[in-house]
């Protein structure tokens, strides 16, 4: 009988044991809500997780903000990981992919976006209207801005050194010009004009004489070669060249409000209309281009220098400004919301499936401890008795 008394004492015990743990293991995910009998809740209700949640979700924020994803960790990350090579991986296959692409921008824009382009396949009114504002705007921002400033302020040295190079080059070519005219027929016809109309006009009785004894071609036969000599010297050049460049002088001297005075706004407006109706034309040519011709002169720079330029830019802007970005971003919030959002039978089910071997064993420890306080109670029982 003792015997029998000192088992059940053993399987009290151990069933005690083992219950009470997994019930204690239960009782941290459920019940999910609070029990009720009436108005009077239930203790222990809900668990502990389900209760402490809202603690538990702004706990784990401030531990990820504090401890797990700091701005100092962040920028060891990026330090020490391939992020640089990664990121210059995936803009060359990136960048390759488009330089290959046979399609062109018309074909790739009327598949995303066919508003862009009227009926007869030029620019729309939506995309041209705004272009046309912003082009009209910028030219008269242009303008005002330079409008009190003289035109050499606006030209380099080497233009300035150009445009003199230019008078030099301008007056000789228009003696060479000169010259070649007199050699033609017309030339030599104008010349017989002009000295007609010098001896015949206003020549009087010294005219009628010289016409009378000689001819219009003896005339440009004596005149002729000294003027083509006068013309070859150096000294009419250098006159020449200087007359050119004091006229240049004078108009870079000019602001470019007189000039524009001079020329007029609505010679300045037409330019203006013309040049950008040249720009649309040209983008128009340039979207009926393949891509693969069009990124072709340049492929080679964009993958051997943009690239890698590009991406150790992007790395070196993000390590610099991981401090903003991580205050901007929040962590703390972001995590905690994400906490209280989740679902407790997900949370429940993750802790089970990565504790369950162990929340097993803690059950087990407790069929065993109490086995053994049965046991213990039992011979204690059984010596006092």
């Amino acid at each position: 009988m003792n015997s029998w008394l000192l088992l059940v004492n053993i399987a009290v015990g151990s069933a005690i044991g083992g219950v009470t743990n997994e019930l204690a293991i239960r009782m941290l995910f459920r019940p999910l809500r609070p029990w009720y009998i009436g108005r009077w809740r239930v203790p222990f209700t809900p668990g502990l997780i389900p209760s402490r949640r809202d603690d538990i979700a702004i706990q784990m924020g401030r531990l990820v903000e504090d401890h797990l994803l700091t701005t100092e960790g962040i920028k060891r990350a990026i330090a020490q990981g391939d992020l640089e090579n990664n990121l210059r991986s995936w803009l060359e296959r990136f960048a390759a992919e488009w330089m290959s692409e046979e399609r062109n921008l018309r074909q790739i824009l009327q598949a995303t976006m066919p508003q862009v382009f009227d009926e007869e396949g030029k620019w729309s009114d939506t995309v041209r209207t705004p272009v046309l504002l912003h082009w009209n705007s910028f030219i008269e921002r242009t303008l005002h801005h330079y409008e009190d400033r003289a035109l050499r302020e606006l030209l380099s040295p080497a233009g300035v050194e150009r445009l003199e190079a230019a008078t030099t080059a301008v007056s000789q070519l228009l003696l060479s010009r000169l010259r070649g005219y007199l050699h033609t027929s017309e030339g030599q016809q104008t010349l017989q004009e002009m000295i007609r109309g010098l001896l015949g006009g206003g020549g009087g009785m010294f005219g009628g004489l010289v016409g009378m004894f000689l001819g219009d071609d003896k005339v440009v036969g004596k005149i002729l070669p000294r003027l083509d000599e006068w013309l070859q010297s150096p000294e009419l050049s250098q006159r020449v060249q200087l007359f050119l460049k004091l006229e240049a002088d004078k108009l870079l001297e000019k602001k470019v409000g007189e000039l524009m005075e001079w020329i007029g706004r609505d010679q300045v407006d037409d330019w203006a209309h013309a040049l950008f109706a040249r720009m649309e034309a040209h983008s128009l040519r340039f979207i009926d281009e393949p891509l693969s011709r069009v990124t072709a002169p340049f492929r080679e720079t964009i993958l051997t220098k943009t690239i890698p330029s590009l991406s150790g830019w992007m790395v070196q802007k993000l390590e610099s400004n991981v401090e903003r970005i991580v205050s901007k971003i929040s962590v703390r919030d972001i995590v905690t919301r994400q906490v209280e959002g989740f679902p407790m039978e997900r949370i429940e089910e993750m802790v089970i499936g990565i504790s369950g071997k162990e929340f097993r064993m803690i059950t087990l420890l407790g069929f065993i401890l109490g086995g053994v306080i049965g046991l213990v109670q039992g011979l204690l029982a059984l010596w006092l008795g």
